[in-house]
């Protein structure tokens, strides 16, 4: 089975978005896929999500997430529970857990560096967002 390895390294809300859509729809085409998540988006696998804070002022998540609403495309969070009921295997790097204070939610794991490197080395393809 091929393996596709995403690094979400950006704070952006919409980079976020398109990393879980392309997460769920390798894993349908079956890929093994592990998605490491660092920097705010943390937040969005941890247990008390606070997906606004990410990339966007307040007013801005709000309108996205009415406008995706509106046209009947999943939440953020919806994504992340869905990629998580899927096999999507996904991390949160450690340090930034630590950092912000939160324990990710379950089926999430808290991993380094060291775990990213280690499954982009075997992965036929690495993608970051």
């Amino acid at each position: 089975m091929p393996k596709l390895v995403i690094m979400l390294s950006d704070n952006d809300i919409a980079r976020a978005y398109h990393a879980l859509v392309i997460a769920l729809s390798a894993k349908s085409i079956g890929y093994d896929v592990h998605l490491f998540a660092t920097g705010l988006g943390a937040f969005i696998f941890s247990k008390k999500p606070k997906t606004r804070l990410i990339g966007l002022p307040y007013l801005a998540s709000l309108y996205i997430k009415w406008k995706i609403r509106k046209i009947g495309a999943k939440s953020l969070e919806e994504l992340a529970a869905e990629c998580i009921k899927s096999g999507v295997k996904i991390y949160v790097d450690e340090p930034v857990v630590k950092m912000l204070g939160v324990r990710p939610i379950d089926g999430v794991e808290a991993a380094g560096s060291l775990t990213f490197l280690a499954l982009a080395k075997d992965a036929e393809l690495v993608l970051t967002f």
